[in-house]
């Protein structure tokens, strides 16, 4: 057995389609290095100039000369057409613009719908190719296509690769890659340079799949279909293998990459492995490489956003008495809806057609759920459907439908839970790949595996439609398929209420927060490892619910006409609904299904109107209305009822009240201790060879104020952030007389240690009253089962914490913001809201970074009073660094002073003001550097 597999031909093969595996990789490592994206249209683009080289060659009697140089012309047109559709985006996060090429996929895809069918589409005639013949040599089958790969494959790779090396178009695109301000400045034209390298890259996607696809033998079909997104997949891969960026590296992992996946699919198709091992072999190649390679790659850092903030609701708007009535009718309409839409049913099978809209709109939550709200792309969201599908089946054949389905959605979670761990090390861009692999390795090896799926590889659901079997309330019987549809109307409902509740609890709230900003999060007693792990378990339990009803839609009541649901396509598309609608939203995922899924099913769609509507919708939601179209509902919603007020001359009753936090001390967390709040000794922390902080050791005692000050670079924040729990460093660190130098942040957060950020970014995306409620996680953790089910003691808590968020609020004099967004507040307000949340969080060490910095002098000095009014309300101690000299030697009872990463003095006030180390190092002889200016 494993002599033939071994067989020289198979192995010869797999090295030859390894370097068309390369020379695709060649392209996305290419755009990559110039723009820090992946290009998911690469090998759509490559499908598309193989089919138009099919079509000229065989319907119009092209020569291959003329046919060719044309076809190639297609991938340059492509790619440059791409850049200029995506340079509006350019300087959005980069997983945005990572996103948009999910449109342009489907974008090329309907163009390719639209060019004319080869008459030989459906015969068995092979893909041209330039040079035909088979030969063996040393007992080697070797054909024609393959000597055009084995000449043609290194020649581009060479002259790329000098084209980088030694031209000036080379240096040019180095340059862009490395500091595109300063290559600007020099006279590159930064558009120019980006405009070559993607029609370059279009031009190495077509000659890639022009050389492969004679290989791929077979019908033109077959060649088509063999172009997408395996091949993309494949070269990522083979990419991953150089860390994206390096050339030899990435011809060495395609050949590999071709040798594997070769040997793979002859042993599958002799039957010694499973049908699909091939995928999953490749998936688990890619994990491996992305786990050790990915962070060398710069792919995990950034802000990953897929969309801009959408903005909360004018706080007088809300309090007008049609703002609730505009979403209780809202909902209304979608109820009305849904009921009203079977009246347009003229057979039987309408049913089952209109029964995938909730299916979608439930898989549409998943992505809410897992990249709205948590910000992790996954590309593969079809295959947790499919395992749902899968499971339901299998356990139907001993249990009630519902039931099964719920055993699917347990097994949907476990799944998601095992491809959420790697994210856990895993951001971005590089997630997004490994849940492409993913769900391609579900669908080949699970879906259509004989050993697993039977006959064929096609599960079947065991019903006998003539006797008829139940779905809760609704008998299924011949062709009466009403209880389908309301039963997966049902699911729906079901699904809104759950996501619904999760998003008004702390569930929802923590998920965003850590989304937004990790680092808080985490000095907020939030668990950044837990809440990920939470949103994919969420998410892969949705989709897995929308896949177990996938098979309740076929008439035949098997999987088989269904296959096409766990192509990696309905993935993008899942995507693009979500993104059309509004990614973060609720609202927004019912939206997107009614736009791009719900109209094309209605006007009995066909599959160029689908792409048109998530291709062309996601690129002019993208585009134009970043917020979705949830966001033009929100604004049109926002000038109604402003235009209403006015008209009526309404006024919001205005509350002058000011809270107190005296009720927040009598519910304190933390029992004043006589205990030394923080005590670090000979803590060092290095960053590769250089020594950040030096054998540091500072104390802070009950009730005490402690000034931390020194020059930029000197390593005060990041001994600070060593306390906190945020870099590895070497030493000992107690809290309270607790040894925390092992401890991760939120378990330190928890001892009571509060922490102010130099940037105070907090949450972006939520409000300051959301905001305020995730710091008071602290106090009464939300639980997910009482949250998603409104059980105790969720709604009890939720009161509280809204109670005590408001008294904050008040105290601080925030309530005109209570419902703005953290992002849109000055950085002064985002201070006073950070101080709020340490407020929240009834700290007794308060750790301060800069609290003054980017803030107005008069707001500076305001800071001080505040500060030693909110250490008065917790009984707190302090520590906080800060250049403000004025205030620090104003409110500290104790100064150190660090330089070059070494405490050099200590000290009360006065003592460090006259101490010459200090002075020498940082203060100078200039008094006003101490004394606040009244100039």
């Amino acid at each position: 057995m494993f002599g033939l597999a071994f067989s020289g031909d198979i192995i010869f093969s797999g090295v030859v389609q390894g370097l068309v595996y390369a020379l695709v990789a060649f392209g996305l490592v290419l755009i990559f290095r110039a723009t820090g994206v992946i290009n998911f249209a690469q090998g759509q683009i490559g499908a598309f100039g193989g089919y138009a080289m099919a079509l000229l060659y065989l319907q119009y009697d092209i020569p291959y000369s003329v046919s060719m140089p044309l076809a190639l012309a297609t991938g340059v047109v492509l790619g440059v057409a791409s850049e200029l559709i995506l340079r509006r985006l350019f300087t959005q996060p980069r997983l945005l613009l990572f996103v948009a090429t999910l449109g342009i996929t489907q974008l090329i895809q309907l163009l390719q719908l639209r060019l004319p069918i080869p008459d030989d589409l459906a015969g068995n005639v092979s893909y041209p190719t330039l040079l035909s013949g088979t030969w063996k040599p040393l007992g080697v089958s070797v054909t024609g296509p393959q000597i055009t790969i084995l000449i043609a494959a290194p020649i581009l790779m060479l002259a790329l690769t000098w084209l980088l090396q030694k031209s000036k178009f080379g240096r040019q695109v180095r340059a862009t890659a490395d500091n595109a301000p300063s290559a600007q400045l020099a006279g590159i034209s930064i558009r120019a340079v980006s405009t070559k390298v993607w029609g370059l890259a279009g031009l190495l996607a077509v000659i890639a799949a022009l050389l492969i696809a004679p290989v791929q033998g077979g019908n033109i079909a077959v060649v088509s279909s063999a172009l997408g997104p395996k091949l993309l997949l494949l070269s990522l891969t083979a990419a991953m293998f150089g860390g994206m960026r390096s050339f030899n590296w990435t011809v060495v992992g395609g050949v590999i990459i071709g040798v594997v996946d070769m040997l793979l699919v002859t042993w599958g198709q002799t039957g010694d492995v499973p049908a699909g091992s091939n995928t999953v072999a490749i998936f688990l190649i890619l994990l491996v490489l992305i786990l050790t390679k990915g962070k060398s790659a710069g792919m995990t850092s950034g802000e990953w956003q897929l969309t801009t903030k959408m903005r909360a609701a004018n706080e007088e708007l809300r309090k007008h008495p049609l703002y609730r009535a505009s979403t209780i009718v809202g909902i209304g309409a979608l109820v009305a809806a849904a009921f009203l839409l079977p009246m347009m049913f003229d057979k039987p099978t309408d049913w089952l057609r209109y029964s995938e809209i909730p299916i979608w709109i439930i898989a549409a939550l998943s992505v809410t759920v897992l990249t709205g709200w948590a910000g992790q792309l996954s590309l593969g969201q079809f295959g947790f459907v499919a395992i749902g599908a899968y499971f339901t089946v299998k356990f139907a054949e001993g249990l009630p439908i519902p039931v099964a389905i719920l055993f699917g959605v347990v097994i949907g979670i476990i799944a998601a839970l095992i491809v959420g761990v790697p994210a856990l090390r895993i951001k971005g861009l590089f997630l997004a790949v490994i849940t492409l692999g993913f769900g391609l390795m579900v669908r080949n090896w699970l879906i259509f595996n004989s050993a697993l799926s039977g006959q064929g590889g096609i599960a079947k659901l065991d019903v006998n439609r003539a006797k008829g079997y139940k779905l809760l309330f609704w008998e299924i019987k011949g062709n009466n398929f009403q209880g389908v549809y309301w039963f997966c109307l049902l699911a729906m409902a079901i699904a809104l209420v759950l996501v619904w509740q999760i998003r008004r609890t702390g569930v929802g709230r923590s998920i965003i927060a850590v989304r937004d900003n990790e680092l808080t999060a985490a000095a907020y007693t939030v668990s950044p490892t837990a809440k990920k792990i939470l949103a994919f378990a969420i998410s892969g339990g949705l989709a897995a619910l929308a896949g177990g009803l996938l098979p309740l839609l076929s008439a035949q009541a098997e999987l088989s006409p269904l296959t096409g649901w766990f192509d990696v396509e309905q993935s993008l598309r899942v995507v693009a609904v979500a993104v059309v609608g509004g990614i973060a939203s609720i609202t927004g995922a019912v939206l997107g299904v009614i736009v791009i899924i719900a109209l094309p099913i209605l006007f009995d769609g066909t599959p160029q109107v689908k792409l048109f509507a998530s291709g062309i919708g996601m690129l002019v939601v993208l585009l134009y209305f970043p917020g979705g179209l949830i966001s033009i509902l929100h604004s049109g919603r926002d000038m109604m009822l402003n235009w209403l007020a006015k008209r009526s001359g309404w006024e919001p009753k205005r509350n002058t009240q000011t809270g107190s936090v005296g009720s927040l001390a009598s519910v304190k967390v933390h029992d004043e201790s006589s205990k030394m709040p923080l005590i670090v000794t000979d803590v060092s922390v290095r960053f590769g060879g250089r020594v950040a902080v030096d054998n540091a050791s500072i104390s802070v005692k009950p009730g005490e104020i402690v000034g931390l000050i020194g020059t930029n670079g000197a390593g005060k924040s990041t001994l600070m952030n060593a306390i906190s729990g945020f870099v590895p460093m070497s030493g000992s660190i107690e809290l309270f007389g607790t040894e925390v130098s092992k401890m991760a942040s939120p378990r330190r957060a928890r001892l009571g240690m509060g922490r102010a950020f130099q940037n105070a970014r907090l949450f972006s995306s939520l409000s300051v009253r959301e905001t305020l409620m995730v710091a008071l996680e602290a106090r009464e953790r939300s639980l997910l089962v009482p949250s998603m089910l409104s059980l105790p003691p969720s709604p009890q808590r939720e009161k509280r914490k809204l109670k005590q968020a408001n008294e904050i609020i008040g105290y601080l004099g925030l309530s005109r913001y209570a419902d703005s967004l953290l992002g849109e507040l000055s950085t002064g307000s985002r201070r006073i809201v950070e101080l709020g949340a340490l407020l929240a969080l009834d700290s007794e060490l308060l750790l301060l970074d800069e609290p003054t910095a980017g803030v107005a002098q008069r707001e500076t000095e305001a800071f001080g009073p505040l500060i030693e009014s909110i250490r008065k309300e917790l009984g707190a101690s302090i520590l906080v660094i800060e250049h403000d000299m004025p205030m620090v030697m104003s409110i500290s009872d104790r100064i150190y002073c660090l330089e070059a990463g070494c405490v050099i003095a200590e000290g009360d006030p006065a003592s460090i003001r006259s101490n010459p180390a200090v002075i020498a190092s940082y203060l100078g002889t200039d008094e006003r550097a101490i004394a606040r200016s009244d100039s």
